[in-house]
């Protein structure tokens, strides 16, 4: 009787005891999530606070014990550190909640704390691991129906293809999430996902888009906005409505901007924009010398290598000042600046390949070790054998990341490749194999203009009754003329010129290193190959000549050269006048 009321009590006092463990466990995960509530709102502003708080929380949780409350902190951790620049830290952070993931049970919980790690990695320029969490958190999204949670996900990864420049991707995604905002009422969102379309929009010179969009967020400005916040709308709004032409409306928006931005000592990339917009309003009001000053100021700015990674936003703001100088009869430095802003997006996009690789290598090497060493310390390598077995499965995955990246290799330099053939094609004519009308584009625009005595002197050559040809001997014998033409007149070309086919019957010499006394001896000896080139089709011998009309072209860019072209044009309808096979010079002296 004793022994059972013994045991009765032992019992009692046993579940007295639990009872009491429960309820001190329940208070300290309430106390925890207090911590974690003051640890994310200290994480952003008093970031050093946040983390000394996160580090403390961290050491006395256990990771068995409570997945979710110590995610949250390595995630509170992992922000702060980034806001603080300790890169290092905050990846080391936010790789151990990317594995703490993995034992999260709540489905809305875990969807966040993968856009929440997925946004370090993001901050941290971690591209490829900041899109795989995202994708997950959208797969986990999508699978529960959970389309609410969508909305942050689409608006991370609108950005995130913002910034690698895959505009169309970005539009694609933020029009996805402001369909799901208006479906669920969340407009928590709306504004930035609306600046970013708008500025994506005008980046792909779709304007009148563009201009809707930011007219809705301006009827969205309030007083509460920050005043830098207002600045890049008023600025968008300006740039846009220089693109469509519209000067007032420009000017107005430009000096709402310029209003603000000016006011602030350390002048942001936004103010010099402004500025360019500002030069850009001033050379449609006839205001040329006022807009080069403003134009000179700028590019200072830009040329501080401080500055430079500035330039590699969604618009590259150089081909607008670019623009400006063209505009204000300054073509040398127009094509300068141009090529400096070709420059900077070839590097951007050469750097963010090479960064995609060494993530992914990286990411793929870090996940095959910390793969080991978790089965090491819950298997405690339980024979050598395994242990071998291990380190084979290692190597051969490491030869396969290898071989991958070889694969992933080859396949940029097959595409790199395939382009530069595609290019040649495109600017060669198919008959002839002489370069076509964008080859002459492009030669012109990778020179500088010829320095006195020498002019850059246009040479349009048709050939005589080239008609009577196909029509005596067929369209099969014409085409021989010409390739026959075409091999004469590469023999006239060097390093100072080219030769092209303009069209028809049509072509064109561009050179650079004659002067005005050399024109006539230069053009004998053209008419005289033309005239005594050997043709022959199907045993008959034909001879052709040619008419050729020149002008000099003045200065670069496209003015320039159409009165250039219609001048040639004239004087070689005057050589056909004058009764073929000669050349008549278009007006040298005239300034074009």
């Amino acid at each position: 009787m004793e022994g059972g009321i013994l045991n009765i009590f032992q019992r009692l006092w046993l579940t007295f005891v639990l009872c009491c463990l429960v309820i001190d466990l329940s208070l300290a995960d309430k106390d925890y999530d207090q911590y974690l509530n003051e640890c994310q709102s200290l994480e952003d502003d008093q970031a050093r606070q946040a983390l000394n708080l996160a580090e403390k929380k961290l050491s006395q949780l256990s990771k068995q014990q409570s997945p979710l409350i110590v995610s949250g902190f390595l995630g509170c951790a992992a922000w702060a550190a980034v806001n603080l620049n300790e890169t290092e830290l905050a990846l080391n952070y936010a790789s151990d909640l990317e594995l703490m993931i993995n034992d999260i049970n709540d489905s809305e919980a875990k969807i966040n704390l993968l856009r929440r790690v997925g946004g370090v990695f993001h901050q941290l320029g971690q591209r490829v691991a900041a899109v795989d969490n995202y994708q997950k958190a959208m797969e986990l999204a999508e699978s529960l129906n959970i389309q609410k949670a969508q909305i942050p996900i689409l608006v991370n990864l609108g950005v995130l293809h913002s910034q690698i420049r895959e505009e169309d991707q970005a539009i694609k995604i933020y029009r996805q999430a402001l369909a799901l905002m208006s479906e669920h009422n969340d407009f928590t969102y709306q504004a930035p996902v609306l600046f970013n379309l708008a500025l994506t929009l005008n980046g792909q010179h779709r304007y009148n888009e563009s201009l809707t969009v930011f007219h809705e967020i301006e009827k969205m400005l309030t007083p509460q906005w920050p005043d830098s916040r207002k600045a890049q709308v008023y600025g968008g709004l300006a740039s846009v409505y220089i693109s469509l032409k519209n000067h007032v409306k420009a000017q107005e928006y430009n000096q709402k901007a310029l209003a603000i931005l000016s006011e602030k000592e350390d002048k942001s990339i936004l103010y010099y924009l402004s500025l360019t917009n500002r030069a850009d309003i001033l050379i449609a009001n006839n205001q040329p010398q006022q807009a080069l000053a403003i134009a000179d100021e700028v590019w200072q700015y830009y040329q501080a290598q401080e500055n430079r990674e500035q330039l590699l936003g969604v618009n590259n703001p150089l081909y607008a000042l670019s623009n400006v100088y063209e505009s204000v009869n300054k073509p040398i430095k127009a094509l300068a600046i141009r090529k400096l802003a070709t420059e900077i997006d070839e590097d951007f996009q050469d750097t963010f390949n090479k960064e995609a690789m060494a993530q992914m290598q990286a990411r793929l090497s870090d996940s095959q070790q910390r793969k080991q060493l978790a089965e090491l310390k819950t298997q405690q390598i339980k024979d050598q054998i395994e242990l071998n077995a291990i380190q084979h499965n290692r190597q051969l995955i490491l030869l396969l990341v290898a071989f991958g990246s070889m694969l992933v290799f080859i396949y940029f330099y097959w595409q790199r490749q395939t382009n530069k053939r595609l290019h040649a094609i495109s600017i060669r004519d198919s008959l002839t194999q002489l370069g076509n009308r964008r080859a002459i584009d492009e030669w012109l625009s990778a020179r500088n203009m010829p320095n006195p005595p020498n002019q850059r002197l246009m040479w349009l050559i048709d050939l005589d009754l080239f008609k009577d040809v196909n029509d005596q001997y067929g369209h099969e014998a014409g085409d021989e003329v010409l390739k026959a033409l075409a091999k004469t007149l590469t023999g006239f070309v060097n390093s100072e010129r080219m030769v092209a086919r303009w069209g028809g019957e049509e072509f064109m010499i561009i050179s650079d290193d004659l002067t005005e006394s050399e024109m006539e001896k230069f053009c004998d000896n053209l008419m005289k190959s033309i005239a005594t080139t050997n043709i022959y089709y199907e045993n008959q011998q034909i001879s052709v000549t040619a008419s050729i009309g020149v002008c000099e072209i003045k200065a670069q860019g496209d003015k320039a050269w159409h009165q250039a072209l219609s001048a040639a044009d004239k004087a070689l309808y005057q050589a056909k006048d004058k009764g073929r096979n000669c050349m008549v010079c278009g007006d040298i002296k005239a300034s074009y």
